[in-house]
């Protein structure tokens, strides 16, 4: 077991700012994420236990060298726990270290688009739909401002947005990796901010991906006044932002189920492979899977990533579906179940009413 108590966050941004490589690493700091060190103090691994799995958020944190020590100590920790693991969106890299391994199986989960901020405005000058959208926004008086991590803090505006966001969505909130309630956690992070006639409309938090160079664009939000263009400017001003001071590397986060990124032989067993092809296909009335797709790949990433989920089993369980599930539920699947027949029940209301 690790020695170093699991509530040691600063131990946990120090890992994260020295050995990070995932999009996502930063993110084991967001709220009710627990921490795991290896004995020697150099490893961190974000997770949470579900249904007596270990979700990990992404790949474990440490010196490339040691991964497979880190990988072996946390495992065993968790067989004496009882517990499996489950690491889930982690990237080529650490699939490339378990991919021989005959006790772990890997599985596709979608694809990570990047974008270099050196070459974003070449990207505008040959993408005219986009262009025209940030005139648009900036023709209707909306105009984009960085706003101090402080002053984000204690925004009411902006936690009334981010509200109104959440209340027009299909499903209820989602936690693990997209936990929206952080803006108690914005001390390394930058807001961009769009205001019109000088009331804040709508924003984007950028998380750091410290050995990359680069940012994740975690969360953005709009009230629904929000003119059209206003996200295709929000996401224009951090791309130069970023360009300005010479970062490398951006991505707006995971596109789930996309085949954009994925190599040939998909990894993944034949009955997952058919149960995200369903979901792709059906669910989008709750999660608009191809619309976000659709949204992400409008702004001509330079290139794409897969994504995958790896499991300490040589065979991938339907319990390790459920276990995600959970994670991002944040609350026993049949309570969250009933919560989103609660919560498309009352919009119905309001649609006929």
């Amino acid at each position: 077991m690790s020695l170093i108590s699991n509530t040691s966050p600063e131990l946990a941004r120090e890992l994260v700012f020295a050995h990070s490589l995932n999009p996502i690493a930063y993110q084991i700091l967001n709220p009710g994420i627990q921490h795991w060190f290896s004995r020697a103090g150099d490893a961190v691994i974000g997770y949470i236990t579900s249904s007596n799995v270990r979700v990990v958020a992404g790949a474990p944190i440490c010196d490339p060298q040691r991964i497979h020590a880190v990988i072996e100590e946390f495992e065993a920790d968790a067989t004496r726990a009882k517990e499996n693991v489950c690491y889930f969106h982690v990237g080529p890299r650490f699939a490339g270290v378990v991919e021989n391994s005959p006790n772990h199986s890997i599985a596709s989960i979608g694809a990570l688009p990047y974008w270099n901020p050196m070459g974003w405005e070449a990207i505008v000058k040959s993408n005219a739909s986009l262009r025209y959208q940030i005139s648009r926004a900036r023709r209707k008086g909306v105009e984009v401002t960085e706003m101090p991590a402080t002053i984000a803090a204690a925004s009411r505006e902006l936690r009334d947005i981010r509200q109104q966001w959440l209340s027009r969505k299909h499903l209820p909130p989602l936690h693990f990796l997209i936990e929206p309630d952080i803006f108690g956690e914005l001390t390394d992070r930058r807001l961009f901010v769009a205001t019109r006639h000088q009331r804040t409309i709508a924003y984007l938090l950028c998380s750091p991906m410290p050995n990359r160079e680069g940012w994740l664009f975690e969360q953005w939000a709009h009230d629904a006044q929000s003119p059209l263009g206003t996200s295709e400017l929000l996401v224009h001003s951090a791309m130069t932002a970023f360009a300005r001071e010479n970062f490398r590397e951006v991505t707006m986060g995971l596109v789930p189920l996309s085949a954009r990124a994925l190599p040939p032989g998909e990894p993944g067993p034949a009955w997952l492979r058919a149960l995200f092809r369903f979901m792709r296909a059906t669910a989008n009335p709750l999660y608009n899977f191809k619309g976000l797709e659709y949204y992400k790949y409008k702004f001509r990433p330079h290139y794409s990533e897969p994504a995958y989920v790896v499991v300490n089993d040589s065979h991938f369980r339907v319990i390790n579906v459920f276990a995600i599930a959970h994670a991002f539920a944040g609350s026993p699947l049949q309570l969250f179940a009933w919560q989103i027949v609660k919560k498309n029940f009352k919009r119905l209301k309001k649609l006929v009413g």
